[in-house]
């Protein structure tokens, strides 16, 4: 079979605006997703691994129930090879229900002007949605799907080459330990960089809970942290001049965690998710730089460190 017939199938557009594939989209039930395809296009499984760039072996085993998609990357994937619209797209890729917040009334079937009406009201209140929601988030300057994406854009240098004031919350902070070189860490904190490093607890439970989550063998998120926390208080602080060794702070807490953190300068905030059954390496990466109209999410994710910072110990 050529790869052209193999991919020869349209997925009707008005499948994705159905309950049974918004449901599960939202879901992130690729099987159920696949299903339904199938039901209205009467593709085959080879037909669905062509169009998504998977084997017909992994199709089967997904449909199956004994494979589960959670990569960003493989999702993205099946949302170009199927060419869901965009609002299915984003269904699958966030996991999450559309609100119900914007539906539309229906107006009388029977009555074409109630129906107009009923629309021109819809249409309205959308546009202030939208427009609400643009002026609170305008501050949203990018979005990447993958750590590795945003990494290739924004790399570390870019980011804290000239930075005066850097704090970091997350779980292991690699781009700071690991990303980042020492001899660049220590000009800047000798120069007089200010560094708040705080740390998922490497002896806590909640860092034995993502290990389980993101199925890791037992201490193995521990122990890169504790080897990240040993370098900078020992690599990195015992080298800096005395008086310069204040200006590097290290504390660690222990609670879920939801998001890395990254704010420099008091300017750009950096924001890497952690997704149910995905590893943080794989989930979307979102820049926010702040501005003076609007208080937008800068402050939501800046007030987000100070609180964790608060509740944290020093080391």
């Amino acid at each position: 079979m050529s790869v052209r017939a193999a991919t020869a199938f349209t997925v009707p557009p008005s499948l994705w605006d159905s309950t049974d594939m918004i449901d599960a989209l939202a879901a992130r039930d690729v099987a159920h997703v696949f299903r339904l395809v199938q039901r209205v296009t009467r593709s085959s499984q080879t037909h669905l691994g062509v169009a998504t760039g998977l084997s017909q072996a992994q199709v089967s085993e997904i449909i199956s129930g004994t494979r589960r998609v959670s990569s960003i990357e493989v999702l993205t994937r099946i949302c170009t090879g199927l060419a869901m619209p965009g609002h299915a797209r984003m269904t699958l890729l966030l996991g999450e229900h559309p609100s119900q917040a914007t539906q539309c009334p229906v107006g009388d079937g029977g009555n074409r002007t109630s129906a107009i009406s009923a629309q021109a009201e819809c249409d309205d209140r959308s546009r202030l949605v939208d427009e609400d929601a643009r002026e609170r988030y305008s501050d949203v300057t990018a979005i990447y799907l993958s750590r590795s994406e945003f990494t290739a854009k924004m790399p570390p240098h870019v980011l804290f080459d000239d930075a005066t004031d850097i704090r970091a919350a997350g779980l292991s902070l690699n781009i700071l330990c690991q990303q980042y070189a020492d001899n660049q860490l220590l000009r800047l904190l000798a120069a007089g960089t200010r560094l708040r490093c705080l740390f998922l607890d490497p002896a806590g439970d909640a860092i034995r809970r993502q290990e389980r989550e993101d199925d890791y063998p037992d201490g193995h998120l521990s122990a890169l942290t504790e080897l990240n926390i040993q370098n900078l208080a020992g690599r990195i602080r015992n080298r800096l001049p005395t008086d310069a060794r204040e200006r590097l702070t290290i504390r660690v807490y222990d609670e879920t965690i939801r998001v890395n953190l990254l704010l420099i300068d008091d300017r750009l905030c950096v924001v890497q998710h952690y997704l149910p059954q995905i590893r943080g390496v794989d989930s979307p990466t979102m820049v926010v730089e702040r501005t003076a109209i609007t208080s937008g999410l800068y402050t939501v994710f800046d007030g987000m460190f100070t609180s964790l910072w608060e509740r944290s110990r020093e080391l």
